[in-house]
Parts: C-alpha cells; sequence; structure tokens
C-alpha cells in the first residue's frame, strides 16, 4: 500500500458510521472501488472529498500551545489523515510537533491528508510559513486544499522568524545578525538579543548532537500577552534520535531509565560523549538563563516531557504529555524581556538533582 487507499473499515471509522450506512453512501455517491491482494480499498481522497468533509462540525475545541497539554495525533481521525479543523488555537511550539509528527511519515513514503478551513488554526499555520515547509522537498505526498487560502490575509506583526529548516551544525549563526536588527527595530534590549543568540546556538547544537544528522525546525516570534513586557516564544524540534536514547547510548549512562536520561541530559556534567570530554553544558546554560529571566521552558523527546517554570521566583519541574509521538526533540522557550539575573550551573544542578530524587 502507498497510502492512497483507505480500507472499508476505516472509512467507516473515519465517518463514524456502520457498514451498511456505508455501503448505502458508496451508491449514491458512485465511489469507486479498488481490489489489492483480494480486499476493496478506497481512494483516501474520494472519502474525503464526497464524504467527510460535508459532516457537520462540532466548535474546535484543542489548544496546541506550549502552556497545554495536548498531542497532535489527536486529530489523526484515520491513519494519516489529520482534521486541524478541530484546533481552536496553535502556536508555535504546537505547528513545530505537528511539522515533525507530518515529516516522520512523509520521510517514510507514506501520503499525509490535512483538512483545513478558514478557522484560526489553519490561518496561523499558513503565517507560520508551515505548509511551505511541509511541502518544500517532497510535496507530492502532501494533500490539502490550498484554496482555502486563498485572497486571505494573514498579519504577520508578531513573527519574527517563521517557520525554517536549519540544515547543519553551525547555519543558525547566519540569520543571527537578521534576528538582532529585526528586534533592536522592534526595541527589545540587547541583553535580550544576547541571551537569545546565546540560547538558539545552544539549543542548534543540541539538536545536531542528538538528532542523528536530520535536519531541524526553527521559529522565533513575539507577543505581549505577558502583560507590559513584551517577550520572545524560541521555538526547535527535529525527528533525530533523541535525547535520552543518544546519552543511554553511553556506556556511563546507559543503565538510565528513559525518564531520567532526559532529565539529566540538562546536568552540566552530562553529555553522551561522557564527563571525561567537559561537554554537556548547554542545556543546563539554557535553564540557567531561564531562571535568571523568570521564565520557562518546555522540552520533550522520545516520549518524555517537562516543563521547566522559573516564573515568580519558582523552580518548578513538572512532567508533561510529549506534543507529538514522533521521536526526535522539541523546546520551546520563553524570554521576558527584562533584566537577566545571573544563575549558576550549579544552582541549576541542584534543582535537578531534586526533581531526579523524585523519580
Amino acid at each position: 500500500m502507498n497510502g492512497e487507499y483507505i480500507t472499508i473499515a476505516d472509512a467507516c471509522r473515519m465517518l463514524d458510521i456502520s457498514r451498511p450506512t456505508f455501503d448505502s453512501y458508496r451508491r449514491k455517491h458512485l465511489l469507486k472501488d479498488f481490489t489489492i491482494k483480494g480486499r476493496v480499498y478506497f481512494r483516501i481522497v474520494d472519502i474525503i472529498e464526497k464524504l467527510y468533509v460535508g459532516k457537520p462540525l462540532s466548535e474546535p475545541d484543542l489548544r496546541f500551545t506550549a502552556a497545554d497539554s495536548f498531542c497532535v495525533e489527536d486529530v489523526e481521525v484515520v491513519p494519516d489523515v489529520f482534521d486541524i479543523r478541530r484546533v481552536c488555537v496553535v502556536d508555535p511550539f504546537g505547528a513545530i510537533c505537528l511539522l515533525c509528527c507530518l515529516m516522520g511519515r512523509i520521510m517514510a513514503g507514506r501520503h499525509i491528508y490535512l483538512l483545513v478551513n478558514r478557522g484560526t488554526a489553519s490561518f496561523e499555520l499558513k503565517k507560520m510559513n508551515f505548509f511551505h515547509e511541509l511541502t518544500r522537498v517532497r510535496s507530492e505526498f502532501v494533500h490539502y486544499d490550498e484554496a482555502v487560502f486563498d485572497g486571505v490575509y494573514c498579519d504577520q506583526a508578531e513573527i519574527i522568524i517563521p517557520l525554517h529548516v536549519i540544515g547543519y551544525r553551525g547555519a543558525e549563526k547566519g540569520i543571527l545578525d537578521d534576528i538582532y536588527g529585526k528586534l533592536r527595530k522592534q526595541g527589545f534590549s540587547e541583553e535580550l538579543c544576547a541571551s537569545l543568540g546565546w540560547t538558539l546556538g545552544e539549543l542548534a547544537d543540541n539538536t545536531a548532537t542528538h538528532a542523528g544528522g536530520v535536519p531541524c525546525y526553527f521559529m522565533l516570534s513575539s507577543s505581549t500577552d505577558l502583560g507590559p513586557c513584551k517577550f520572545l516564544a524560541l521555538t526547535i524540534g527535529d525527528i533525530g534520535d533523541g535525547i535520552p536514547a543518544t546519552l543511554r547510548s553511553s556506556s556511563e549512562y546507559r543503565d538510565l531509565s528513559r525518564s531520567k536520561a532526559f532529565v539529566s541530559a540538562f546536568k552540566s556534567d552530562v553529555s553522551s560523549w561522557g564527563s571525561a570530554h567537559k561537554r554537556g553544558r548547554g542545556l543546563n546554560d539554557l535553564l540557567s538563563i531561564a531562571k535568571g529571566n523568570g521564565a520557562w521552558v518546555r522540552a520533550e523527546s522520545n516520549g518524555q516531557g517537562l516543563f521547566f517554570d522559573f516564573r515568580n521566583s519558582s523552580e518548578s519541574i513538572s512532567a508533561r504529555k510529549t506534543g507529538t509521538r514522533e521521536h526526535g526533540s522539541r523546546f520551546s522557550m520563553v524570554l521576558i524581556d527584562s533584566e537577566f539575573e545571573y544563575v549558576s550551573r550549579k544552582a541549576v544542578d541542584s534543582v535537578l538533582n531534586d526533581y531526579l530524587e523524585q523519580l
């Protein structure tokens, strides 16, 4: 099978109807069937266009944001068919989780189908450059109704760098001057620009280390939704090997559970290279910046999800449902345009050790 066809059972499940009802629709809409190795199939696109799209829609209620618990596969109505119309809100973290999920399918040679409409979530994805990045390499595997977006203007004022790919280690350095210029034009402080540059470099380097050679996706946006202060949301993700798997490939850490391996990767003396190489400080420095800024970080990798909350002088770490079941790593970090306090690596290690003792 090449992902272009659907079984009768899957069609019934997608439409939430019985087999006799499906047989009635089949005759009414003159659906052509295909017999492959003795089984009857229908083209997915025929089922979508003739039967599914016309179904009454309930009010969208799913929130794909870094602040919410979600899984993008929740809108997968049958294998490889995703109903984006069910999403009411999506932010860059949700967009990158969805992009990573879909790219995993495409790289495996599977066709994917997206159901979009003139709702907020579809337009948010459009203005983030989501559909362009999704179709940039293997567009023949991506199916959605592009006409939905005809004649619609999408305000991109809060998007500083739309979704795009970072293809190799160090590639992020080429866009930093452009980022700094845009931030200064919007009135962000020099201190925030410096912290952002360091953070992006560390996350990109971490992605290169744990992604196994696959590219990562990056986006930078701004907002004033937190009150009087402006803030930046830096989001990055990949579909590589993932942090727990890479760390446990080292003999020094192979006995750690996946959850402990993920948390331990943020410590200042832990690296898949082994402690003798004195690496592994990048993710620790990421938390140091977040803690010194009173911000927060959401991170996930290979089924493990964490939320580091340093707002209001807290030091909270909590487990989170991952935004996608696809392997690889995703990060979303908020930086508030305010003063940054210095936080030592030792202080961050202490917070991590306290959490590890609870696992």
